[in-house]
This record gives structure tokens, sequence and C-alpha cells, in this order.
């Protein structure tokens, strides 16, 4: 409890993106670092003890760029260690933060076909956020019985567009 308290202190100091005054892609692009250090950071040692990492990570998934970029991170090689990350992540983040991280594990789960997993993390995500799109579109989805390897292969196509808009091309 108390890191999480920690956490959201952290949270507290940075600013939302500003679509309306802010360098919008250079918000978007700083979240996808922060993703992608976080994700360094676990793969290597299992966990994240970052805090400003940890809430930099969580403002910044409430631009859908970010949180997409995050949702096509997953390969062969990493997708189990992502399905932790994730899932750990969903369960850490405070109120209000928990929605877009929660759909990105829901992916995760339906793409390892553990379908009650993936309810359950939509589950979470409407319970944060009861009108957040990305669930409900996932949830229609999922009880539509998209086979995971199409949503893979859709995911995957998203993936390079997203890391060109963001970085001039895909890393």
């Amino acid at each position: 409890m108390k890191n999480n308290l920690l956490l959201e202190d952290e949270i507290k100091e940075i600013a939302e993106i500003d679509y309306e005054k802010d360098e919008v892609l250079s918000a978007q692009r700083q979240g996808a670092i922060a993703v992608n250090k976080l994700v360094e950071e676990f793969i290597k040692t299992g966990e994240v003890t970052d805090n400003q990492l940890i809430a930099l990570t969580l403002v910044r998934f409430r631009d859908l760029q970010v949180r997409d970029y995050a949702m096509g991170l997953a390969n062969a090689e990493n997708k189990d260690k992502l399905f932790n990350l994730w899932y750990w992540l969903m369960n850490f983040a405070p109120n209000g933060y928990v929605a877009p991280v929660a759909c990105i594990f829901a992916t995760c789960a339906y793409e390892a076909s553990e379908s009650e997993l993936a309810h359950h993390a939509l589950d979470r995500a409407l319970e944060d956020c009861p009108n957040y799109p990305l669930a409900l579109l996932l949830r229609r989805v999922f009880c539509a019985a998209w086979p995971s390897s199409s949503f893979a292969v859709m995911r995957g196509e998203l993936h390079p567009r997203i890391c060109a808009t963001l970085f001039g091309g895909s890393i």
C-alpha cells in the first residue's frame, strides 16, 4: 500500500497532455519511451521499482497512441514477460489509471487463449472507467469469438504505423 501511495504522489506531479496547448507528439513520444524503459526493466529484472517511470507510463497511457503503442510491443520472444508485466501493472495502478493497462492486459490474455482472464481484465477496465471505448470494443470482439490469431495480426499491422507516427519509422 505504501508504494501505491508514493505512486499516487508521483502521478500528481505529471501533467496530462493538453491537446490544445502542448506539443502533443513530443509528449506522446515521451510516453512511448517511458513504456520502452518500463518493459526493458521488467524483462531484465522481473520488476519495476521506479515509481516516477511507472507514474509517467500510467499518465501517458491516457493517450491513445501511447496505449496502442504499448499494446503492439508483444512478440513471440517477450509475450510471456509482457503478460506478467501488464497483469502486475493492472493490479498496481491506482483508480483512474487502470482502464488502459487493463485493456492492454486483456489483449495479451486473449491472444494467449486465456478468455476468462481477458474478460476479467475488461471488467476491471470498466469498473475503473465505465464507458472506456477500447474496453467496450474489446468486449464485443471477444464475445464475437474472433480468432486470437487474426487479432494478433491486426495488432501487429497497427504497431508499425504507430511507430511511424511517434518516431518517424519503426523502432
